[in-house]
């Protein structure tokens, strides 16, 4: 009988810590969307669409669709938008599936150099 106690425990223990870890995983998750939504909310946040002409980046509001900022690269980008917005931050949300891909690889490259650049996604 002491087998299929153990077994039944391991399982038991299995089950709580599983609900334990996705309760903390949910609540984390849940206080960093918060954080993000207050921060659209109170347009502490703009989240761009990119689009590409030409080896050109263009970036607009994700929401208003109003033009931000443009720039051959991200380093070019950021030294934009902080000019336009030195109050603000800026994650790249969405648009040209190509261009957001560069511009995501340039931003994990130098991560440390673009502080006011978010990702997301």
């Amino acid at each position: 009988m002491e087998p299929v106690n153990f077994v039944l425990d391991l399982v038991f223990w299995g089950i709580v810590s599983w609900f334990v870890f996705n309760w903390a995983v949910s609540r984390h998750v849940d206080k960093q969307l918060g954080s993000v939504m207050r921060d659209l909310d109170e347009e502490r946040l703009i989240p761009l669409t990119i689009e590409v002409d030409q080896n050109q980046y263009f970036c607009y509001n994700s929401i208003t669709k109003a033009f931000v900022c443009q720039g051959h690269d991200l380093k070019e980008i950021v030294e934009r938008f902080q000019l336009r917005y030195p109050d603000k931050f800026a994650a790249i949300h969405n648009g040209d599936e190509t261009a957001v891909r560069t511009l995501k690889s340039q931003l994990k490259e130098h991560s440390e150099n673009f502080p006011s650049i978010g990702r997301t996604s």
